[in-house]
């Protein structure tokens, strides 16, 4: 069977497209390489080690997320990501792991959608069957205390209220040194 010259053309399209977007993928790595936010031990003025800012808000359920009452008792991972984030999409079922395997421990995880509609978040959230707390950052302020300037960035906030783990871009490999802190930190 002969293809047609309109699926030969959008087959060459398909092909241009994702070329395009390899390309696109590797030049916002190397740029993000170059002015040091991929995989850094920094987020914006954030430093491991320094104290976490603080944000009050509530998550889709409707109930009250402040990250210093859990100061003394948990530590905190806060995932910052957007459902239109091909990178911040892979490290889901990662995070929904770390949470399963965590959850009855020390360990809070807390997503923060960054831009979105909440109603759009919570749909998303419930389709893929996600567990873990989400809150709707519509207006960007918690990101803006945290320095987010790309995602997906995550970070662990120590029990005492300092910062454990910074991480800007996915890396799957990095998720068992995620998990060696965690181990630490929920003793």
């Amino acid at each position: 069977m002969n293809p047609s010259k309109q699926q030969i053309i959008w087959g060459a399209a398909g092909i241009l497209f994702a070329l395009a977007s390899l390309k696109l993928h590797y030049e916002v790595k190397v740029e993000m390489e170059r002015r040091g936010l991929a995989a850094s031990d920094r987020m914006g003025d954030l430093r491991v080690g320094s104290e976490s800012p603080d944000f009050s808000a509530t998550d889709l359920q409707g109930r009250p997320v402040v990250l210093s009452e859990l100061r003394g008792r948990k530590a905190v991972v806060v995932d910052f990501w957007a459902t239109w984030c091909a990178p911040c999409l892979q490290s889901m079922p990662a995070l929904q792991q770390v949470h399963e395997e965590f959850k009855e421990r020390q360990v809070e995880i807390v997503a923060v959608n960054l831009g979105e509609d909440p109603g759009s978040v919570r749909d998303f959230i419930e389709r893929h069957q996600y567990t873990f707390r989400v809150v709707a950052d519509e207006d960007r302020v918690i990101g803006g205390r945290f320095g987010v300037a790309a995602i997906p960035a995550q970070v662990v906030v120590d029990a005492d209220g300092r910062l454990a783990w910074v991480q800007v871009g996915y890396d799957s490999g990095k998720e068992g040194e995620l998990r060696e802190l965690l181990e630490r930190l929920a003793q």
